[in-house]
């Protein structure tokens, strides 16, 4: 379609509906709010003065909101290790001045511990006396809330009479703080009327019998002290499995690659104008290294990265025991090979060997923008969360029906045929959970199909999409798999609005 066509076709749609389409007007909406806020926050945060004490000539420096903070340098470990860091720390801390405290809850990847509003001021004196750089306490009092230097706040009352403190140490990510979300919070508990430990501030359930026995706690591979009214590590809430990130990649720049890629084009009577075969589908721009780097960032609590190419390895990955490069040749049979098709890489994935049964599946132009959590992929009794998007399979199938949709197609099919149901909508474009047993099981119930999708080497319209969709849908259709949310955001690169996009994700949550 030219764009002289298409653009008189949204005309036309325009006149009709008489205002832009909601997505456009909500995106045009939430980036102009979030860039001037940012602009605002930005101009207050200059003209303030920064909080904390230098620690490298001031280069240090990063900004939270409207505040601009001396940081102990750029992050060098992922969030749910700076969480995990922080609240050994506290707790370390507490523990060497003899003042009892227990972990209360999680949250994010920090913990929340709970002392006797007794010793309140003892805590904020072992607190302070912690000998390294860029540490803060957040202190909240009801509405009220403020940020002070570690080192500096026994000197304010408001600190002395919060009711909670978020105890984090700063790092620098971009021009951006991390370490309030990774922090760990101390909360204060007194005797209520009942003769119950009540959490100070709160009329709520929380509260306890004070002759509860004490306990250990091992979370996240550190141990802490507890209290029998809060299992904390074996909270049923929380998922205790291990969890891989499974990558598919190819660098199309290569010329072994690509002399591969026309020969077996050729030998298959395929021709590289054809959709399926369109060279841009395996340009690599990078995008892994940049996903690589998100995941490690905000996913810390992965297990393991497996990346799975074609005999290949990015020349900037360093070692790491973390990371293992997966060959084709490893989980696809031998007259599989040379494969260019993603669908029969993707029907393969669970022949990693030593894949754990959970693991999220990424495609190398998936990026995590903010610390997450395990359970947004799977819930804590081992379900695989499925994210559905509001766009749907065509209803229709021909020539120019994309290879992407006839997969799914051929999908809804199978469920139709052995459920006697379908799903409506496709999955979001954003990282898949699956399980390692319903993909072995799927690929023997279904055997034909996916024996068909492991041996097309290019994209076919008789191709089954499984750890894009029917591996999803089978999870749910089997009772191991549940509807989930997730708050994600698909950009093209050539969208003319792809500044505003950016901007949203940026600035945004």
């Amino acid at each position: 379609m030219s764009r002289l066509e298409r653009g008189r076709k949204l005309v036309r749609r325009y006149r009709i509906d008489r205002r832009l389409p909601p997505p456009v007007l909500d995106l045009y909406r939430t980036s102009s709010s979030l860039r001037s806020a940012d602009a605002v926050a930005r101009t207050a945060a200059e003209s303030r003065g920064v909080i904390g004490h230098p620690t490298t000539g001031g280069v240090d420096v990063a900004r939270l909101g409207s505040r601009r903070m001396h940081t102990a340098g750029d992050l060098s470990m992922s969030t749910h290790e700076l969480g995990g860091r922080t609240s050994a720390v506290v707790s370390s801390t507490l523990d060497d001045a003899g003042i009892a405290h227990f972990v209360a809850d999680r949250r994010g990847d920090g913990l929340v511990f709970g002392v006797e509003l007794s010793d309140r001021s003892a805590a904020l004196e072992a607190l302070t006396a912690i000998d390294e750089s860029a540490w803060y306490l957040e202190w909240s009092d009801g509405s009220g809330t403020g940020i002070e230097a570690l080192s500096d706040a026994a000197a304010s009352r408001r600190v002395r009479r919060a009711r909670s403190w978020n105890v984090f140490r700063a790092y620098r990510w971009g021009d951006r703080v991390v370490g309030p979300e990774q922090g760990a919070d101390v909360t204060f508990w007194d005797p209520g009327a009942s003769g119950l430990l009540e959490k100070i501030g709160s009329r709520g359930q929380d509260r306890f019998d004070p002759s509860s026995p004490s306990t250990t706690e091992t979370i996240g591979g550190r141990t802490y002290p507890g209290r029998t009214a809060f299992p904390v590590g074996s909270n049923f809430e929380f998922v205790d499995d291990p969890i891989d990130l499974v990558y598919t990649w190819v660098d199309g720049a290569d010329p072994d690659w690509a002399a591969a890629f026309r020969t077996t084009a050729q030998s298959a009577g395929r021709t590289l104008d054809e959709t399926a075969l369109d060279p841009a589908r395996y340009r690599s721009r990078d995008e892994l290294r940049y996903s690589l780097r998100s995941a490690w960032a905000h996913c810390g609590w992965a297990r393991t990265i497996w990346i799975v190419t074609a005999g290949q390895r990015p020349d900037w990955l360093v070692d790491d025991p973390r990371v293992r490069i997966v060959d084709h040749a490893d989980i696809l049979p031998p007259d599989a090979l040379p494969t260019f098709n993603s669908h029969a890489i993707e029907a393969s994935l669970h022949h990693i060997d030593g894949l754990a049964d959970q693991f999220v599946y990424f495609n190398d132009d998936m990026f995590i923008a903010r610390p997450i959590r395990p359970e947004l992929f799977f819930t804590p009794n081992g379900l695989a969360r499925v994210f559905q998007s509001d766009a749907r399979p065509p209803g229709v199938e021909d020539d120019d029906t994309l290879a992407v949709d006839t997969g799914a197609l051929r999908g809804r099919e199978l469920l139709a045929q052995r459920f006697g149901r379908v799903v409506t909508a496709k999955p979001y474009h954003s990282p898949y959970p699956l399980l390692r047993s319903v993909m072995e099981e799927m690929e023997s119930e279904f055997a034909d199909i996916v024996t068909r999708t492991q041996r097309s080497r290019f994209r076919s319209p008789t191709d089954l999409s499984t750890a894009a969709s029917f591996a999803q849908h089978y999870a749910l259709a089997t009772r191991r798999g549940v509807l989930g949310d997730v708050s994600t955001e698909y950009v093209h690169v050539e969208s003319g609005r792809l500044r505003r996009h950016l901007d949203r994700i940026r600035l945004g949550r």
